[in-house]
């Protein structure tokens, strides 16, 4: 009797898991509470707006052209390419280089913390779902007059 009991606690146990495992699955990733934490702390402290490091006089620019200090940044891109096609992670960079193989030369971040496990799910379920960053904005220094907030929707 005793193992019927724990049988059906464990099978309750574990619906009850999966209930809140799909109910996670299906809502939206919100750019500024579930993205943004892991990017500025991975991330933004090489891509960020230009400053003056101390004991410089020129600005500090942001790698690659890239800022992920601002939704205009992500939007705009790197140098080279766009970093987030939405509804794309295969083509998004920003997602393709946290999945290489940490010695590889394209691997990000090259230094500081690497992205868990979880947090690249989480910027793969935010690309899937179209990359809306909401009404996050960040930072607004040295923003271009004809700077986007948002992705163009297709």
């Amino acid at each position: 009797m005793k193992t019927v009991v724990r049988t059906t606690q464990l099978l309750v146990l574990s619906g009850c898991f999966s209930a809140l495992v799909a109910q996670d699955d299906a809502a939206k990733v919100n750019f500024e509470k579930d993205v943004y934490p892991f990017i500025e702390n991975s991330c933004v402290s090489c891509h960020k707006a230009p400053y003056i490091k101390e004991g410089r006089t020129r600005p500090t620019k942001p790698k690659a052209g890239l800022r992920f200090d601002s939704a205009f940044g992500i939007v705009k891109g790197s140098d080279d390419n766009a970093v987030v096609v939405p509804g794309k992670p295969e083509e998004s960079s920003i997602l393709q280089r946290t999945l290489l193989d940490e010695d590889h030369d394209d691997f990000m971040p090259p230094k500081g913390d690497v992205l868990t496990d979880d947090q690249k799910k989480i910027l793969e379920k935010w690309i899937k779902e179209g990359a809306d960053f909401g009404d996050w904005k960040g930072s607004q220094e040295d923003r271009p007059d004809d700077a986007k907030d948002a992705f163009e929707k297709k």
